[in-house]
């Protein structure tokens, strides 16, 4: 694992995130980086970058927390080590680097992606039993948010399942390699749905973390189960994705 901090996208002006996140997880090696704020995105500035498709449903909070994403990315190919990337809502078990580190040795020695939590208000899909059936799990959300204390408490050893569909990326590990796979097929962000054939569903591709879903399954990226990282996902207290910052 690179001996870079946590690398924490928080709004620059999210002083009371910033003190949540610092409150539940000081017991971290991390640093707060600005993200980019979609507030101040024009529409011009969004089609000069070259990174965004036309017709996309992104609101400009997602607009501006791709962008973030992105930066980190290129973060780890400029540097070439691994970059973990968490966004301020995420609340890390007490033995994340001790348990993270141990499931990063199990893994091949080329991986690209590791994702440490998801959102619970939706499912995990993975690569358990390929070819022959779909592995899907699901969560109780509003039970998990009563219990964050408890759940950073569990010692549980986790093992790395390959990734298929999810939602949230709360935090997550990139290597030098899987940073240069996900901005070559993430960017530009294509307008495009995500099928979801087992639930007979399409998805309208509305950010980031649904871009990632095209290229988890072409590469090397694996999610930890049970998870070392939850977020509460409060949507009315968000300040990248949801209507506050649009």
């Amino acid at each position: 694992m690179s001996d870079l901090p946590i690398q924490v996208i928080s709004l620059g002006t999210a002083s009371d995130r910033r003190r949540e996140f610092a409150r539940n997880n000081s017991h971290l090696d991390y640093a707060f980086v600005d993200a980019v704020d979609g507030r101040s995105l024009t529409e011009a500035s969004i089609r000069a970058s070259g990174l965004f498709g036309e017709r996309l449903q992104f609101s400009p909070g997602a607009y501006g927390c791709a962008m973030s994403h992105l930066t980190l990315w290129e973060k780890a190919i400029s540097e070439n080590r691994p970059v973990t990337v968490a966004e301020d809502d995420a609340i890390f078990r007490l033995d994340f680097e001790e348990r993270s580190r141990q499931l990063l040795e199990e893994l091949p020695e080329e991986w690209d992606f590791v994702l440490w939590g998801w959102n619970f208000d939706s499912f995990l899909s993975l690569r358990v039993l390929p070819g022959i059936s779909p592995a899907v799990v699901f969560f109780n959300q509003e039970q998990l948010r009563k219990a964050t204390a408890e759940f950073q408490q569990l010692s549980d050893r986790t093992t790395p399942l390959r990734l298929e569909h999810v939602f949230g990326i709360p935090a997550y590990s990139i290597s030098p390699r899987g940073a240069r796979k996900f901005k070559s097929r993430c960017f530009p962000v294509p307008a495009r749905d995500l099928d979801l054939p087992l639930f007979g569903k399409r998805l309208p591709n509305t950010g980031i973390d649904i871009t990632m879903n095209f290229v988890y399954r072409e590469s090397d990226a694996f999610c930890c189960f049970p998870p070392l990282v939850v977020s509460r996902n409060d949507h009315a207290s968000s300040s990248i994705q949801t209507p506050q910052s649009r």
